[in-house]
């Protein structure tokens, strides 16, 4: 459930009270409540306050309390020995992990589904969707339509519906929450390879990434670049532009993981790209924390490897709000999953959200030489974890990294752990192409394993240290 659910008596919730009824109120987050007033002036009765409401009100995501949390694939399938999975034809590799990961996604996808159809019919009956889909079993998936969205991971709704609707479906024992998404943010303000130690690791490991699937879950990824043509797939777009306007954000960050290029290689010049566009080349066009996490639950559901996000949702919370439960959720299933610590050291506490998830690899940024902690990388704590995973170069002012850029080529993006994430999640792919059947939690302590310590910090500032390609 969200922070703040029920919490402090802001004058708000009294008016949400009155105007929505107890049911929503006492399961309203502030920020909710907030929502609803600021886009509700009272310029007249009842009626009219909500009719005004009806036009204005911004998106609400409704929070479901769900049976069981997902099962890991880690009970299910013991580590297989490096070597033993099969390939298609086009190289992209089939283990044990497979079959049982997918039973597991549809066995959770299915249970989530279950819990949220009434409430799901109700919102789809009251807005009066030109698109509703037709009657199905309780246990199968819903189409979304244009106003009501359904992400299985964490068991939410986002939903355009008028207050007045949340009001009749607010007391359904299985809603725990009413909340609104958050906008999300790059966290750049933006690769020293041999920094990371990675041209001996290529040398002596040959390993590129090749069949090993990653998806960029950013703005969108150059098609055309020189360097990544060929293995970019435009997946999803999750914000309010269309597909066209490739951003120099996803570009650069694509580049990192997976440029194929003589000087500027990418830590996996082999993989293949699949692009999730929840950034725009206008920020007021971003898709929000919904999209981010349906953005992940696709890459989930189209079999991808390893996922980078190189963005925020706002401060940190506590390892259990719904973002944090979609990750956790995620990560059980098998979904490795990278995240920039955030730009907004050098204070304590300062990382972003989903860093507070258990299920996430968090990385925070040093200079292009790895000897200093960058004074904007994000600290933690953060839920269960004490700081970053470890830290990888993300530049600083005046020392950026040479990234790709959309009119092809390289040159400056800027500096941010957004790039040092990337740098990992590159790394990801190399240990999945070597052994495909690593698990999230196996992977994580491959990459803490052999990191070198950056001297004067401590653990809430670098976590286990500077990465090195091993």
């Amino acid at each position: 459930m969200s922070a703040s659910v029920g919490g402090s008596r802001i004058p708000e919730r009294d008016l949400v009270r009155r105007r929505l009824g107890a049911a929503v109120e006492e399961k309203a987050t502030d920020a909710f409540c907030e929502a609803v007033i600021r886009t509700s002036p009272p310029v007249g009765g009842a009626a009219e306050t909500l009719a005004a409401a009806r036009d204005s009100h911004a998106a609400t995501v409704i929070e479901f309390s769900l049976a069981a949390p997902a099962e890991s694939v880690s009970t299910l399938v013991a580590p297989a020995e490096p070597g033993s999975e099969q390939r298609t034809g086009t190289g992209f590799r089939v283990t044990a992990n497979t079959s049982v990961r997918q039973a597991l996604v549809q066995e959770h996808r299915s249970s989530a589904y279950s819990t949220l159809g009434s409430v799901y019919d109700e919102v789809e009956r009251q807005t009066g969707s030109t698109f509703r889909p037709p009657s199905t079993p309780r246990a199968a998936v819903p189409l979304a339509t244009h106003l009501t969205q359904v992400c299985w991971l964490n068991g939410t709704l986002r939903t355009q519906a008028p207050p007045e609707v949340l009001a009749d479906v607010a007391a359904a024992p299985e809603v725990s929450a009413l909340d609104v998404p958050v906008r999300l943010r790059a966290d750049a303000a933006p690769t020293n390879l041999q920094t990371v130690r990675y041209p001996p690791f290529a040398v002596e490991t040959g390993l590129t990434g090749k069949g090993v699937v990653v998806g960029v879950i950013d703005s969108e990824v150059a098609l055309g670049h020189p360097a990544l043509i060929g293995r970019v797939v435009h997946r999803r777009n999750y914000t309010v532009e269309s597909w066209g306007f490739p951003g120099e954000h996803g570009t650069a960050v694509a580049g990192i993981v997976a440029a194929e290029h003589d000087v500027h290689t990418g830590m996996a010049p082999e993989a293949t790209i699949y692009s999730y566009k929840v950034l725009a080349t206008n920020a007021l066009l971003n898709g929000d924390d919904f999209d981010g996490v349906l953005a992940i639950q696709q890459a989930l559901e189209d079999g991808v490897d390893v996922v980078n996000c190189s963005w925020g949702m706002g401060p940190a919370g506590d390892g259990t709000g719904r973002n944090a439960r979609a990750l956790d959720t995620a990560w059980d299933l098998g979904l490795t999953i990278v995240k920039s610590a955030g730009n907004a050291g050098p204070g304590a506490g300062t990382m972003t959200s989903p860093a507070d998830a258990r299920g996430v690899v968090v990385v925070g940024a040093t200079d292009l030489s790895g000897r200093t902690v960058a004074g904007y990388s994000s600290r933690g704590t953060a839920g269960a974890h004490a700081g970053p995973d470890v830290v990888a170069p993300g530049g600083l002012p005046g020392a950026t990294i040479a990234c790709a850029v959309v009119g092809g080529g390289f040159g400056e993006a800027g500096y941010g752990t957004s790039y040092a994430a990337p740098h990992v999640a590159g790394l990801v792919c190399t240990y999945l192409q070597r052994a495909p059947s690593l698990l999230p939690e196996q992977v994580r302590g491959l990459l803490t394993t052999g990191t070198v310590a950056v001297p004067g910090v401590g653990v809430e500032v670098q976590g286990q240290g500077l990465l090195q390609c091993r």
